[in-house]
């Protein structure tokens, strides 16, 4: 018989294949993702702490295996810090979370908008440094942000769409699952 504890660590551990799996999946268009949903979740059924090792394991591995080579180690540790801040996220909201309540729909959209926002500003801050370097990082960094607001407004907006539509499902599935009441 599997005891609860053991059934967290093995989520933990299917989210975060899951996680890097879906990167690989979708890394051929961009900003669409759904490793922030995944480690989202990750936070939401495994808890807080769980949820930010998922995260941070799941975009070092991510980057690190990569056909197209590792991120720069500045943005490299944005990911990081990115990825534990939305697996800890999900682990302070999921109490919150009711997969009954359509309250939970618009709180997933939310969390979507604030931590995809929240990613983008970091790693776009990050970017700006490594491309532009320490010496020339405050002059170019509004350019840096105008290059990229289209491509943060789409992931901030396809982000916010796929926490709202997937949070609540993927609540009732893994609730289902750890209850013993999935097939």
């Amino acid at each position: 018989m599997v005891h609860r504890r053991e059934r967290v660590v093995i989520l933990a551990a299917l989210f975060t294949a899951l996680g890097v799996a879906l990167g690989f999946l979708l890394a051929g268009i961009p900003n669409v993702e759904l490793m922030s949903l995944t480690v989202f979740m990750a936070g939401l059924f495994c808890g807080a702490r769980l949820g930010t090792a998922v995260g941070g394991i799941s975009i070092l591995l991510f980057s690190l295996l990569n056909p197209l080579g590792p991120a720069p180690a500045p943005l490299l540790a944005a990911q990081i810090a990115g990825f534990v801040v939305i697996g800890a996220a999900g682990g302070l909201v999921g109490p919150r979370l009711k997969p009954e309540s359509a309250s939970s729909i618009v709180i997933g959209a939310a969390a979507g908008f604030v931590l995809t926002l929240a990613y983008d500003l970091i790693t776009t801050l990050a970017s700006a440094f490594v491309v532009l370097g320490a010496d020339r990082f405050a002059d170019g960094l509004r350019g840096m942000f105008l290059a990229g607001a289209i491509f943060i407004a789409w992931h901030v907006g396809i982000n916010t769409a796929v926490f709202g539509a997937a949070v609540v499902p993927i609540m009732r599935a893994v609730r289902a699952w750890q209850t013993g009441e999935a097939a």
